[in-house]
């Protein structure tokens, strides 16, 4: 089959469509689109509202802080054990936002922040690697930001998940970069 194939009942009324979508994807996507407005219903249904940023990062730290104390486990999602990326990725998509898995990705995803401008919910990398000082290998979510006091909330792989002072001695000198994701 090539095209498009109208299936039609016994007075000519089409009942049905076979489409070749390796041939006619746009065309399919723009019918499929118009099938969809002209079944929408009439009644105007209440939208949610969006949340406002401020909403969407207190809900990723909230979300990021119910896994305090959790182990630490290489590859891990779930309480049973997580580690920084896993923690990052899984709070932030409890309120729809989706970012990569991996702390190498996630260093390359969002807005670039400076150290001196970090907020809440800023993602925070570091090359905890001593060998591969340049690599990413592990991420934080920023808890309190400001010129001092700043928190980070992470995978620490020896204490779990823990929240600390974001620029301890050991992460000032390892710090990479920052990302803003909401």
């Amino acid at each position: 089959m090539q095209g498009i194939v109208f299936n039609k009942d016994a007075k000519g009324n089409p009942i049905s469509v076979t489409i070749d979508l390796r041939i006619h994807q746009a065309l399919f996507d723009k019918f499929f689109s118009e099938v969809v407005a002209n079944n929408q219903p009439q009644e105007e249904t209440p939208k949610q509202q969006p949340l406002r940023v401020s909403d969407a990062v207190m809900g990723a730290i909230t979300s990021a802080r119910t896994f305090l104390g959790t182990k630490h486990q290489i590859g891990g999602t779930t309480k049973a054990g997580i580690d920084c990326s896993g923690l990052s990725s899984v709070a932030f998509s409890t309120v729809g936002v989706k970012i990569p898995r991996s702390s190498v990705d996630q260093a390359k995803f969002g807005k670039p922040v400076g150290r001196n401008d970090l907020q809440p919910g800023d993602l925070v990398f570091f090359a905890t690697d001593d060998s591969r000082p340049k690599v990413v290998t592990h991420v934080g979510i920023v808890t309190r930001g400001g010129a001092t006091g700043q928190l980070m909330i992470h995978a620490s792989t020896s204490r779990g998940v823990v929240e600390e002072t974001l620029f301890s001695d050991y992460y000032n000198k390892r710090f990479l970069n920052a990302m803003r994701v909401v």
